[in-house]
Order: structure tokens, then C-alpha cells, then sequence
């Protein structure tokens, strides 16, 4: 089990890096996939509620992070106060990204279906079963890049200066929209937009297609990488007194 977690999660960050929440509007959509080798391989990826536990927890260890150094701050000084302090703030952007990328997939579409417990006196926020959240994440960004090839061709086929301008605005908005829902759906699932990838709604659980080319190399490299951690871990050999 160990090695299928260590293939997939290898394979999820050999795609680009998404792009940060803060220059979403500066991304251009994708264009059309090239044409690649078949992928009639699939590996687990991430089932619906490992993906959000990994998300809670992640955000939880930074919020519990910024706590505790932030409480150390008044105790250091010089050099050991600015650096706690620069890991306090690259925490607190980590957190905010964190919870923009929650709150697009969780969140998505302004779901505000209410539950009260009478019991406890507690209202609770229902946004949907993790399988509902992930399938609007995805027909949300499917929408999103279709309205971006819809935009892309009106703003270059408009001949009008103030038209065309105006179309620009509402092109830019879309693609940063889109931006921002597949750097969540990377930030959660790790769902690459040039991956191809099959959820299975039975097991709850993601599978990116891939090939045995891919699923070998990816052998190989893990191969060698326990092959270098083995060759640091082993002792060395006693000099001659």
C-alpha cells in the first residue's frame, strides 16, 4: 500500500505546479491537449474523503504551526526573531491559500443548505456529500473553460475598439474564475487540467489514467531513491584506533 500512495502521489507532482490563487487572473486558459500515448493504465489516487481530510488537516497543522511560533516570538530576538517571524508569515499565506482553494471546492456554487441540532443548539452548514462537492467542482470548471474558448473567440473576432475592450473584461474574469477552481481542484485532489483522470462513484475514489511506460519509470525512480535513503541510513565502518 505504501508504494502504490508513494507511485501516485509521484505521479501528481510530476504535472506543472498550479498556479497561485493571487495571479489567477493573469492565467490564460489551457488550449486543447496535445496528443499524447494512450492511457489505458489506472492508478488510485485520492478518494473523496482522503482528499478532504488531507485538506482539514493540512490547514489545521498550519493554523497550530502560526499558534505556537507565534507565542515564541516574544522570547527571541535578532537573527532567531526574524527568521520565526518569516516562517510565521509564509505559514499565515500558506493558510490563506489554503482555505481560498477550501472554501472554491467546499463551498462552490454559494451552497447554504442549514441544519440545526436541537440537541446541542447547533447550526450546521450542510455544502454537500464529498461525491456532490467533487462533481461541482467539476462541472463548475468544465463550464468555466467553455465560457473561456466562448470569450476568447468573441474578443478576437470583434472589430469594434469599446466592444472588443469590454469583451476583454468579461474574458479575463472568466479565465481568472477558471484559474482559481483548477488550482483548487490541484491544491485537493491533485487533478493536473493535462492529466486524464476517471472517478469511480461506487468507491468514491479518483484514478488517473496513465500507461505502463509511465508506471515504470515512476518504479524506477522510487527504486533508486530507496536505494540512495539505504545507502545514507547504513552505518559507517569504524576507523582503526
Amino acid at each position: 500500500m505504501k508504494r502504490v500512495v508513494k507511485i501516485c502521489t509521484a505521479i501528481a507532482l510530476m504535472g506543472t505546479m498550479a498556479f497561485s490563487a493571487d495571479v489567477a487572473k493573469k492565467v490564460k486558459p489551457a488550449v486543447e491537449p496535445e496528443a499524447k500515448v494512450a492511457q489505458d493504465k489506472l492508478l488510485p489516487l485520492v478518494s473523496m474523503e482522503q482528499a478532504f481530510a488531507r485538506a482539514l488537516n493540512t490547514r489545521n497543522a498550519l493554523l497550530e504551526f502560526i499558534e505556537k511560533q507565534s507565542a515564541q516570538l516574544k522570547n527571541l530576538k535578532g537573527d532567531e526573531f526574524v527568521a520565526t517571524q518569516k516562517k510565521v508569515e509564509d505559514a499565515k499565506k500558506a493558510l490563506r491559500q489554503s482555505t481560498t482553494y477550501m472554501d472554491v471546492i467546499y463551498g462552490l456554487g454559494g451552497k447554504r443548505n442549514y441544519q440545526y441540532n436541537n440537541v446541542t443548539s447547533t447550526i450546521y452548514l450542510r455544502v454537500g456529500t464529498v461525491t456532490e462537492v467533487f462533481a461541482r467542482a467539476i462541472q463548475t470548471r468544465d463550464v468555466l473553460a467553455k465560457q473561456v474558448v466562448d470569450l476568447k473567440a468573441k474578443v478576437e473576432k470583434e472589430a469594434d475598439a469599446a466592444k472588443k475592450a469590454t469583451l476583454q473584461k468579461q474574458y479575463d474574469a472568466v479565465a481568472g474564475n477558471w484559474a482559481l477552481v483548477v488550482n483548487a481542484l490541484y491544491n485537493v485532489f491533485q487533478i493536473h487540467p493535462k492529466r486524464q483522470y476517471e472517478f469511480d462513484p461506487t468507491k468514491n475514489m479518483l484514478f488517473l489514467k496513465t500507461n505502463d511506460a509511465e508506471i515504470n519509470k515512476l518504479k524506477a525512480d522510487l527504486a533508486k531513491e530507496k536505494e540512495e535513503s539505504a545507502a545514507k541510513d547504513k552505518p559507517e565502518p569504524e576507523k582503526n584506533k
